[in-house]
């Protein structure tokens, strides 16, 4: 009988733990492949880290609204057959808002003989007699300054240059030498110009700028003198307002 109840005891527990759900053993990190782990990590290195940086471009942080820009300036007036010019002067502008400014400017011009003139006359066996009528002695006027154009320019990977582009529309006086039968004298002549610019800040007080101006005025004995001029230009700018 005592045999009967021990066996009958054992069977009921086998049942019993037979019929009970399995539980899932967990994983230990141990288990977990390696495989996996360096995928966790390069997925972690492109979505969280270094191939997540991206160089993002920042508002305007040169400002010229209600600031002086004073320029010292050379270049060359190339287009005229008979001399060369080299224009050295100065310009100050004054902007009274970011996009929309004056300016004063002058400069004396170098002037150096092509060799047109000389070689015209030695080679005709002194029969022909050049005479230059007029020469460029110095340039002055007034500008209207519009720069529409504002923007940057990356180098390689971390460097960026901003820029702004303008355009000048103005009036002024130009002297002018004057030849009539061996004798010279000045004269000064009203003009009217035109160009283009581009400038390049460095810092918040110094910029670089190019310049083409397209200058008109009456030439001595009828028609239209039309000088270009290309100048190279290192500004100075007064402090930015509060």
């Amino acid at each position: 009988m005592t045999i009967f109840k021990w066996s009958t005891l054992a069977l009921s527990v086998v049942m019993t733990l037979s019929a009970a759900p399995a539980l899932a053993a967990e994983p230990m990190e141990s288990d977990v492949p390696e495989d996996t782990h360096s995928l966790d990590k390069r997925l972690l290195d492109y979505w969280g880290t270094e191939m997540r940086e991206v160089a993002t471009l920042q508002k305007r942080i040169y400002r010229k609204e209600d600031r002086h820009e004073f320029s010292l300036l050379f270049g060359v007036i190339p287009n005229d057959e008979f001399y060369s010019y080299y224009p050295i002067g100065a310009r100050w502008d004054f902007y009274f808002a970011e996009d929309f400014g004056t300016e004063v400017w002058g400069s004396y011009l170098i002037r150096s003989a092509s060799g047109l003139e000389s070689f015209l006359e030695s080679n005709f066996n002194e029969s022909l007699l050049v005479d230059v009528p007029q020469s460029l002695q110095w340039l002055a006027g007034a500008n209207f300054m519009w720069s529409p154009i504002h923007g940057k320019i990356g180098f390689f990977t971390d460097k960026l240059a901003h820029f702004d582009a303008h355009l000048a529309f103005g009036v002024g006086a130009i002297g002018t030498t004057v030849r009539q039968l061996g004798a010279e004298k000045g004269k000064v002549d009203i003009s009217g110009n035109v160009g283009l610019g581009l400038r390049f800040f460095l810092t918040q007080d110094i910029s670089v700028r190019f310049d083409y101006r397209q200058f008109f005025y009456p030439a001595e004995g009828g028609g239209l003198s039309h000088p270009a001029e290309l100048t190279l230009a290192v500004s100075f700018w007064t402090a930015a307002p509060e």
